[in-house]
């Protein structure tokens, strides 16, 4: 077999990913065993068989169990401290990271105790995250410094809603077990320093770039230049970022194979021309890449890179001609050897996808725009944007659900002089070093090129439409995208095959059927209870695919929570938004939501208080929602079986004692045999009004009121109810929420309930009879 490395890649990565879905050594076992039999009658007669299967299944077996133990090694390791007031002893293990006003560090550990009993002492080797407030006094640790720390050790949340950011295993993926919060009188800092001699000098050369970089070129100008020297993006703001990438031109500040070039091609000039022998000066640049991936802080795209590059370089020692794919699958089986969770980096996907996309689709697409009227530089750059985005168009929008649609357009303006920055820049930081004056000077000229590459990304950013906003694609659209790009930019030009009309025709009339398959197939309806924190929100999708979006939770939910659930779900337009109430946290987190999202409708209660609603509203208007005030004896239909009575409030019935709390809208919704109650914020007065009035309030599942607060869920409301399950949509509060003697009125009742601090989003599936219910977090 040719190429049996990327064979082999394949197999390590396919070995990783199957661990990652299902945590289990047994599977790992016996999934290795099916490999083995299916590889076994499909190659038993090629050349070299038994060295390729052999080679597949250790490296499946490996990438799973090497995962797993390492995935489980992290997960625990600070298990037994979390929640405690702890004392840990260990060093600084990275740069400081700047953000706002909040620094963190990771800390490697050596000790741990309880506060209070240094006698208990435990060797646990580990990495944690800590966290500080920046303030002007604060001062900043180096790399290697040993320190002592107390504080309360934290155990990240896992994924807490369907599709959402799993931070824990995010976390864990770099090897780091648990986070901690300090204040700056909780450490304390020791004499000795450690860690890699190294890392510690790669960090030191970064550290003085940087400070040639800053004192040279006004600060956005030089946030931009030390991104693209090497990958330090600390400079640079939130919005220019963003800029960055609506305009689709991250990639500049993502040091990666350009930056390798222009490392290598200056260097093998200057050393043919003092007459250096190849093996010598190839030797000498080895070692310069590796130092530069210390100075990157060893992002995956400078690692691939770099490791290629040498490839190449040992090629040429031995007198060896290199295999650009054979290197590919080098470079990403030696990463993934040294941190399997770097496959789930953003980075080591984007910079392999890229690359791979480069080789494989560049050269076609360059023939294909080869058109006459176009000068072969402009071809180039068309080329080589349209091969790199090509390739890393999924990865993008399944984590970001961004497309850039003015990417081709700013990468032409901007391509032809990036060489230039990137050139000059790297003078201004070696000349630099001797005197800041050089690079003063050569920085006056290259301020003008940078200043004219921010202009070009904020521009095109504010273009209209130079963006849009997508769903996430489910990973069985991905495989298809990726065989179809495959399909045309590779394997038909390179084997000049014709289009089939009759199999593009069957194509599209089984991809037509699977369509109006998924549209008519009974999918019942679904209700999710959202993780919001601290608030309420709730999603719905009837069986007929209307979408109710009731309360998005507080601000920070909105985009944090809120907005990636619903591009996760799909749900790119939302049919009715419903704000119960004025509260902050119940409706701030539908900003976003409003402001981004398509919505047909906008609902708010029929009721004088309006105060809360001011900012919804102003969105509402300008983006063209239509608003509508509901009050007792409405009925929202959603679909032929599914509708939403408005139970309250009532006209001209307001209360003296919490009047928004009390006026929010009450909403029962009913599918066929299925009904489930939201009360949003009401208290006993609005609870004793609705059972005053006779309101059928009977409901298979009710969201309780106020988050458990004792100032509702009264028995006598309770009993009107009846429900079968109680959801309490909840997080970390200060006001005792939900009451204890709520708990018990409902245990009393035989009530099932279920938090959403504890479970997670609550995912309740029913066809109209019976509920299912599924806790994101068991």
């Amino acid at each position: 077999m040719k190429r049996p490395l990327v064979c082999f890649s394949l197999s390590l990565i396919a070995g990783i990913i199957c661990t990652n879905l299902t945590y289990s050594y047994l599977f790992a076992v016996l999934s290795c065993a099916i490999i083995s039999i299916i590889v076994f009658v499909l190659l038993k007669d090629r050349d070299n068989s038994k060295f390729i299967i052999g080679g597949i299944v250790l490296f499946y077996i490996v990438g799973a169990v090497y995962y797993l133990y390492g995935y489980n090694r992290n997960l625990y390791k600070y298990e037994e401290f979390a929640g405690k007031n702890v004392i840990i002893r260990g060093y600084i293990d990275s740069a400081p990271e700047i953000r706002d006003s909040t620094i963190r560090y990771i800390l490697k550990t050596e000790e741990i105790w309880l506060k209070g009993d240094s006698s208990q002492k435990k060797k646990v080797r580990g990495k944690i995250l800590i966290s500080m407030q920046k303030s002007d006094d604060t001062k900043l640790f180096e790399y290697g410094r040993e320190i002592r720390i107390s504080g309360k050790i934290n155990i990240p949340k896992g994924r807490t809603n369907p599709g959402g950011f799993d931070y824990r295993k995010y976390l864990n993926h770099s090897g780091v077990s648990a986070t901690i919060f300090v204040v700056d009188r909780n450490i304390y800092p020791q004499k000795s320093v450690k860690g890699n001699i190294f890392v510690k000098a790669g960090l030191g050369i970064r550290e003085r770039i940087v400070n040639v970089i800053n004192q040279s070129l006004p600060p956005q100008q030089a946030g931009l230049l030390n991104g693209m020297l090497i990958g330090y993006r600390e400079g640079l703001s939130k919005e220019v970022e963003d800029a960055f990438s609506n305009s689709g031109l991250t990639h500049l500040m993502a040091v990666s194979g350009a930056n390798i070039a222009f490392i290598m091609l200056p260097l093998i000039f200057i050393f043919k021309k003092l007459k250096f022998r190849q093996n010598i000066y190839n030797i000498i640049i080895i070692g310069i890449l590796v130092m530069f991936t210390f100075i990157t802080g060893f992002e995956p795209s400078v690692l691939r890179a770099v490791i290629m590059a040498i490839i190449i370089l040992v090629g040429q020692i031995l007198k060896r001609e290199t295999d650009i794919f054979t290197s590919i699958a080098f470079a990403a089986i030696l990463l993934l050897l040294l941190n399997p969770g770097s496959l789930f980096n953003i980075g080591f996907q984007l910079s392999f996808a890229a690359t791979i996309s480069l080789v494989l689709f560049y050269s076609n697409l360059k023939n294909m725009l080869s058109f006459g009227f176009l000068p072969e530089f402009i071809t180039d750059v068309l080329a080589s944007t349209l091969a790199a985005q090509i390739g890393v168009l999924p990865i993008t929008v399944f984590y970001f659900n961004k497309i850039s649609l003015v990417s081709i357009l700013s990468n032409l303006i901007v391509a032809p002089i990036v060489e230039f920055i990137t050139i000059m820049g790297s003078l201004m930081a070696l000349l630099g070093q001797i005197h800041i004056i050089f690079s003063v000077l050569i920085g006056f000229c290259n301020n003008a090129l940078l200043s004219f590459v921010l202009f070009v990304t904020k521009t095109t950013a504010e273009l209209p439409y130079s963006v849009i906003t997508v769903s996430t694609p489910s990973i069985a659209l991905v495989i298809v995208y990726y065989i179809v790009i495959l399909f045309l930019f590779w394997y038909r030009p390179k084997h000049k095959t014709k289009l089939n009309y009759r199999y593009c025709a069957l194509a599209g009339a089984v991809t037509v059927m699977l369509i109006a398959l998924s549209i008519f197939w009974p999918r019942g309806m679904e209700v999710v209870f959202l993780d919001v924190g601290q608030g309420d929100g709730a999603f719905i999708r009837t069986y007929r695919g209307k979408t109710v979006l009731i309360d998005g939770g507080p601000e920070n939910a909105g985009e944090n929570s809120v907005v990636p659930f619903l591009l996760d779900y799909g749900a790119a337009k939302i049919d009715l938004v419903v704000v119960t109430h004025g509260h902050d946290d119940h409706y701030k987190g539908l900003l976003p939501v409003l402001e981004n999202f398509k919505v047909e409708n906008l609902i708010i209660p029929d009721v004088d208080i309006n105060e809360g609603f001011s900012d919804a509203l102003e969105i509402a208007q300008k983006r063209k929602i239509p608003v509508e005030k509901c009050e007792k004896g409405d009925v929202i239909t959603l679909d032929k079986r599914t509708y939403i009575e408005v139970l309250h409030p009532k006209k001209g019935a307001y209360f003296n004692e919490s009047d928004v709390n009390n006026n929010s809208l009450v909403l029962k919704l009913n599918f066929k045999d299925v009904s489930i109650l939201f009360t949003g914020d009401i208290e006993k007065e609005a609870e004793r009004l609705l059972c005053e009035d006779g309101v059928d309030l009977s409901a298979d599942v009710l969201k309780v009121a106020h988050h458990g607060s004792l100032t509702s869920s009264t028995e006598e409301f309770l009993d009107s109810v009846n429900p079968d399950v109680a959801v309490i949509s909840v997080g970390k509060n200060n006001f005792g929420h939900p009451s204890k003697e709520v708990l018990e009125r409902m245990d009393i009742r035989d009530i099932y309930v279920l938090r959403t601090d504890m479970s997670g989003a609550l995912v309740l599936k029913t066809y109209g009879e019976k509920i299912r219910i599924r806790e994101t977090v068991p």
